[in-house]
């Protein structure tokens, strides 16, 4: 049987979904494909290397969601700026619970 009002709800959960993809992507650039080689190595497109100065021998933390098919490089001083403010907002939590 068909229920219009469930149907309703996956329509619009689809939509906020679809919504969030596009802005999330929204400021993204596109640079282009990379082909993956025999060894699992790829080849970042020489604009995105340029843009974020990606120099040979430099580090990148890879990140993905197997579940969502995506996969990101990160700079680890980025990386490691996000998790110290992480901390700081976690142990400013614990603090606050601990309080009580």
């Amino acid at each position: 049987m068909y229920d219009l009002y469930e149907n309703y709800y996956i329509g619009i959960s689809l939509y906020q979904q679809l919504q969030r993809v596009f802005l999330m992507m929204k400021d993204m650039k596109f640079y282009g494909s990379a082909t993956v080689g025999e060894r699992g190595q790829i080849v970042l497109p020489a604009k995105l290397r340029e843009d974020f100065d990606i120099k040979k021998g430099d580090m990148l933390v890879v990140v993905g969601n197997a579940e969502t098919y995506r996969i990101g490089l990160v700079n680890p001083e980025a990386m490691s700026t996000f998790l110290d403010e992480m901390s700081k907002q976690i142990d400013t939590m614990k603090s606050k619970i601990n309080k009580k």
